[in-house]
């Protein structure tokens, strides 16, 4: 066995987590957060898919995965091994497990400065272990040092997760992030409804090159300071996203809600500007407090996949992904 895996975060009402990881790494995740992948290249910009590790071993027991071990010759020297339990109902204890499968690496371990680390997952009927290749640098944390923003503005790990599913890893052979137009991968990202730039500053981070439009000048200043504050650039206009001029690759943004989502509704302006917006890229994500999948086919939008995320108990986002 030679298999790539990636283990997501397990998060209760966030169904986000497996297009990103389908994204970024050509998996989907299992009922515990687990996917055979494509590619593992896309791991540290993640929001949720915290490890990426090459698969060496699988079996039901665990004697049974310590006689396949001691069969594989390893590349182990000054090795760590840790212990992860996905299934509850796992008698199994980490030192019994580490002890067992250390014993069959033919190398010696080293505790404080490891070359190479492997883990041992515990799934429902099935032990495995492979070696660790990449892990979440979690960046996007630094986005929530960010010295202007609002009550509404997204946080820095959602907003990275948004950008993800348009913006894949290129290696990973998934045609849920390319261009639908031209076939590549998402260069440049338009939020037509920026706020503060949290979506833009994920998007910079990430290389990409992106381009804002606000109607709230105070919101388009605080983007164009925040993206400064991190040294990043970016092209920030004033004005409806109704009269937008910028062309992308993709699509992604906050869509107003509350108030300003009912007197957009109200004034008939929002069918108007998601069809405007159809003509700007062939590729969005929208973000919304509610479902909007027949508002955005009858702008246009061909194919609207939608996605729930969990606020709090009483509250849920809608993520949208939508192509032309």
């Amino acid at each position: 066995m030679n298999e790539l895996r990636a283990i997501c975060a397990q998060m209760r009402g966030n169904e986000l987590v497996g297009p990103e990881c389908a994204s970024l790494t050509g998996g989907l995740p299992d009922a515990d957060g687990v996917a055979v992948c494509q590619s593992l290249d896309g791991v540290a910009r993640s929001a949720y898919v915290r490890t990426g590790l090459r698969c060496y071993a699988e079996a039901p027991t665990l004697a049974e995965l310590v006689a396949q071990i001691e069969t594989i010759s390893l590349d182990a020297d000054g090795f760590l091994l840790d212990f992860l339990r996905l299934d509850e109902s796992c008698p199994l204890n980490k030192p019994e497990v580490v002890v067992a499968v250390a014993n069959a690496i033919n190398t010696y371990p080293d505790l404080h400065n490891p070359q190479h680390r492997f883990l041992i997952v515990a799934q429902a009927g099935r032990l495995w272990f492979g070696e660790i290749l990449a892990e979440c640098s979690y960046s996007y944390k630094k986005h929530d040092l960010k010295p202007y923003r609002t009550s509404s503005s997204l946080p820095s790990r959602l907003a990275r997760a948004l950008v993800n599913v348009v913006a894949s890893n290129p290696v990973a052979s998934n045609p849920v992030a390319s261009n639908p137009v031209a076939g590549g991968p998402v260069r440049t990202i338009l939020d037509p409804f920026c706020g503060s730039g949290s979506i833009l500053l994920e998007a910079q981070d990430l290389g990409l090159t992106v381009c804002g439009m606000d109607i709230n000048f105070k919101m388009t200043g605080m983007t164009r300071l925040n993206l400064a504050y991190f040294g990043y650039q970016g092209e920030i206009l004033r004005g409806s996203a109704l009269n937008c001029p910028f062309q992308a690759d993709a699509i992604v943004t906050d869509l107003p809600y509350g108030r300003l989502l009912q007197d957009i509704t109200a004034g008939d302006d929002l069918p108007a500007i998601l069809q405007h917006l159809t003509g700007l890229a062939p590729l969005a994500v929208y973000l919304a407090a509610q479902d909007l999948s027949p508002i955005l086919r009858a702008a246009g939008y061909a194919d609207v996949q939608v996605y729930q995320v969990r606020k709090h108990e009483r509250m849920s986002r809608f993520v949208h992904r939508a192509r032309v």
